[in-house]
């Protein structure tokens, strides 16, 4: 195969180490209706589709280009080979997820056609999470940025723990970034260990927090509070869909990022996924600066909705975009 022509999405990240996504793959069934069902509805379209955060990464930093492995416990049950299978098929790197004979999580999600709207059903089993010791495994010389869920929050610390101990001796360090999901007062720990941390508005929302402006605010104070030697204060990105995203930089200083608004919302599924991708990859791959990355995530995210799944994101890396 001739290598890749300058501009090729491939060439850009030719030459840089794995970038790692640890957290869960799952799959949803979703169910496409015309309005929201009562008894004995029928929908007009169905399918199974991979989910999970971590895995909804990887398989946006592969259409990117970007070499990737996916980290996280994986079932062996037949039905769920199929996501297995799915990355392995994109180019995922899997040969270090430990397997159990349980199955993972699932959704079913119903999309209404007339309203334009969600719903989603989560059934969260109790599926274990990939451990530290599965993680001590990894060599992690072959990876330049590791990013987190934090699904499994004392496992998720050893992690970053055990990669803060492995850059202390070394010029090329490896970048670490945390999407907290949940049970942020659980994770205040973890963005001591960050170079990034990636919200949701439905996690600032959880914790009252109204705006853009006032979550950033409020995790601001939280980090100027904290009391201990060498700590990491890390950029903090809220992602809040419609009204753009929240920049809280490392000094402190709190930006605005303006929104990108799809012309036509197909398939929101991922989106949030979709810019925490679209954020690494500038930053990692492109070396954009801050608000030039946060802007490229949120119109990846956009671009995202205009079509269902993932393999449409990589149309919008045509000049001028980066």
């Amino acid at each position: 195969m001739s290598a890749p022509k300058r501009g090729h999405k491939h060439s850009w990240a030719a030459g840089k180490k794995l970038v790692l996504c640890s957290g869960i793959a799952a799959m949803d069934y979703v169910s496409i209706v015309q309005e929201f069902p009562e008894q004995q509805a029928h929908c007009s379209a169905g399918y199974w589709q991979g989910s999970g955060a971590a895995s909804n990464n990887c398989t946006v930093l592969r259409q990117l280009g970007v070499p990737c492995e996916f980290f996280g416990m994986l079932s062996s049950l037949q039905m769920y080979r199929l996501i297995a299978e799915d990355m392995r098929s994109r180019g995922i790197h899997i040969e270090h997820c430990p397997s159990c004979a349980q199955a993972p999580p699932f959704s079913s999600v119903i999309l209404a056609k007339s309203t334009r709207t969600r719903t989603l059903l989560s059934c969260s089993r109790q599926f274990p999470h990939a451990a530290i010791e599965d993680f001590r495994q990894l060599d992690l010389k072959l990876y330049g940025w590791l990013h987190m869920d934090g699904s499994c929050v004392e496992t998720t610390r050893a992690m970053m723990q055990q990669v803060a101990a492995f850059n202390v001796a070394r010029e090329d360090k490896i970048i670490l970034s945390l999407a907290p999901s949940r049970d942020l007062e659980l994770m205040w720990p973890l963005l001591d260990l960050c170079d990034y941390v990636i919200c949701s508005r439905t996690l600032a929302l959880e914790q009252h927090w109204p705006t853009l402006q006032f979550a950033c605010a409020q995790v601001d104070e939280q980090l100027r509070t904290r009391r201990g030697l060498h700590l990491k204060r890390p950029t903090v990105i809220f992602a809040w869909g419609d009204q753009g995203a929240g920049i809280l930089e490392q000094s402190g200083k709190y930006t605005l990022s303006a929104a990108h608004r799809p012309r036509k919302v197909v398939d929101a599924l991922g989106a949030g996924d979709t810019f925490t991708a679209a954020f690494i990859y500038a930053i990692y791959v492109r070396e954009r600066p801050l608000a030039v990355a946060v802007d490229f995530a949120s119109r990846l995210a956009s671009h995202k909705c205009t079509k269902r799944g993932f393999d449409h994101v990589a149309d919008i890396l045509r000049p001028p975009v980066l």
